[in-house]
C-alpha cells in the first residue's frame, strides 16, 4: 500500500536550455512526456565525499578540528572548535555545484555556524564568500541539520538552504552575488568558522557535470532513481521530429510523480 505522505506530484518546464526539476525528498520519480517533442533527461551532478572523518587524518586540514568518535554517520565526525578549512576542488567550477555540509547543532545557547566555499583562504573572515550562518535564531539547538550551498561562478551569485533532519529545506539565500575570483573556482575551499564546538560529518561535494543526456519520445513515460531528491536531473526541448528538431526553443512542461 503506497504511503500517500511520501509521495507527490509535480511539473517542469524546459526550453532550449538544460533546467533542474523543482525540488522534492525523493528516492525516485516517474516522468511522463505529451509535449509533442523529444525530451533529454540528464544527471547533473558527480558526488565526491570532500571528508567523512572516517578516520584520525586532519593533516588536510588548517584549523582547531579533531576526530569525533560519536558520529553522525559512517564511523567518525570531526569537532570543530575554531575556525577551519580545507581544499575542496582544484577543478572549474560549474554553475549548479553544490556543497553539502551535515552537522549537529551545539547544545548551548548562543552560537553561531559559518559554513562558506571560498575561492582562496585569503577571503576567510571577508564578505564575498558563499555563506551561510546558522543560529539560534533560524535553527534548534542540538539538532541534526543540512546546509547546501548552491554556486553559480558564471553568473556571480548563490543559493543557500538549511534542511533540519527530517523535515523540508527552507532557502535562506536567494540569488546573492558573491566573489568568485579569477580561477572559475579551481583551488577553492571550504570553511567552518563557529563560535562553539560543533560536530560536522560529512561535507559533500556535488559538482555540476554535463553529462551525455537521455532521451524521451513524446508519450513516453519512465523512472528515475533518486539519492536525495529530484532536482538531481535536469531537462532539456530537444524540439520535434516533424520539424527536424529545429522547434526547441519554445518553452514546455511535463509532469511527474516522485516518492519518498
Amino acid at each position: 500500500m503506497t504511503d500517500l505522505n511520501k509521495t507527490g506530484t509535480f511539473a517542469a518546464t524546459t526550453n532550449g536550455n538544460f533546467n533542474a526539476i523543482p525540488y522534492h525528498r525523493a528516492k525516485s520519480f516517474r516522468v511522463t512526456n505529451f509535449t509533442g517533442k523529444v525530451i533529454g533527461i540528464r544527471q547533473r551532478h558527480k558526488t565526491t565525499v570532500v571528508d567523512d572523518f572516517n578516520d584520525t587524518d586532519f593533516t588536510e586540514w588548517t584549523g582547531d578540528i579533531k576526530y569525533e568518535s560519536s558520529e553522525l554517520e559512517g564511523t567518525g565526525a570531526a569537532r570543530v572548535s575554531g575556525d577551519c578549512y580545507r581544499a575542496l576542488t582544484s577543478e572549474v567550477m560549474l554553475d549548479g555545484s553544490e556543497v553539502e555540509f551535515t552537522f549537529v547543532t551545539p547544545s548551548v545557547t548562543p552560537y553561531s555556524l559559518k559554513f562558506s566555499v571560498y575561492d582562496d583562504p585569503a577571503r576567510i573572515g571577508m564578505s564575498g564568500g558563499c555563506s551561510l550562518t546558522v543560529s539560534e535564531s533560524n535553527s534548534k539547538s542540538y539538532t541534526k541539520y543540512k546546509v547546501t550551498i548552491c554556486m553559480y561562478p558564471v553568473l556571480s551569485y548563490y543559493d543557500a538552504f538549511l534542511e533540519e533532519d527530517g523535515q523540508d529545506r527552507v532557502q535562506l539565500i536567494d540569488n546573492r552575488s558573491a566573489q568568485f575570483g579569477a580561477n572559475n573556482m579551481v583551488n577553492s575551499i571550504v570553511s567552518i568558522e563557529p563560535s562553539v564546538q560543533v560536530v560536522v560529518d560529512p561535507i559533500i561535494y556535488q559538482q555540476k557535470v554535463n553529462y551525455s543526456n537521455e532521451q524521451i519520445g513524446h508519450g513516453g513515460s519512465y523512472v528515475y532513481p533518486c539519492d536525495y531528491n529530484t532536482s538531481e536531473y535536469e531537462i532539456i526541448n530537444l524540439g520535434s521530429d516533424a520539424m527536424n528538431y529545429s522547434d526547441n526553443n519554445q518553452s514546455i512542461s511535463i509532469s511527474g510523480f516522485y516518492a519518498r
